[in-house]
């Protein structure tokens, strides 16, 4: 009988990690200038904050020192500028979003760099997701520090495991 009241305590109990939640519209509208050329492109993710759940709803682009192919920087004065803009309004970092080059689920795995750019992130407290997008639709949210949950509203977005998924209808 106690380990019942144990398990309904967990199922019932609030989630102790991030929450998050983000349109497919919205997803697909950051495909566009993530993969407009065959460059690496990096943006910023903001939006409310409701009930403890993270809103990702507000693309944020700034400058970037370089883009390549396989890589892209961001302007360190371009993003400070961006985050005291955020901060000004009350918003914060909720999500980075860019862009790797090539197709399907393998593509999107984050690089050091990523990892890397994440664990600076998650150090100073910030509690935020990466998304990495490919050519085809592919996208991979990550975070390092803990687990996460990921609400995906609306049609044309194929939840393929985890926290891997395929935008469809790309045409």
């Amino acid at each position: 009988l106690s380990s019942l009241t144990t398990i309904e305590a967990e199922l019932t109990a609030p989630l102790s990690y991030p929450r998050f939640v983000v349109s497919s519209i919205f997803l697909r509208e950051c495909f566009k200038p993530l993969t407009a050329d065959p460059k690496e492109e990096f943006v910023f993710i903001t939006g409310p904050e409701v009930d403890g759940v993270m809103v990702l709803s507000k693309l944020c682009a700034f400058e970037h020192l370089s883009r390549t192919e396989i890589g892209v920087v961001g302007d360190p004065k371009s993003t400070h500028r961006l985050l005291g803009r955020l901060d000004k309004f009350g918003h914060r970092l909720l999500a980075h979003f860019h862009s790797h080059p090539g197709h399907g689920p393998e593509s999107v795995r984050p690089s050091g760099i990523d990892t890397q750019y994440q664990a600076r992130l998650e150090a100073i407290g910030c509690n935020n997701i990466g998304a990495i997008f490919s050519r085809d639709g592919y996208i991979r949210f990550f975070r390092l520090q803990s687990k996460f949950d990921l609400t995906v509203y609306g049609a044309g977005v194929e939840h393929v495991s985890d926290t891997l998924y395929r935008l469809t209808n790309l045409d």
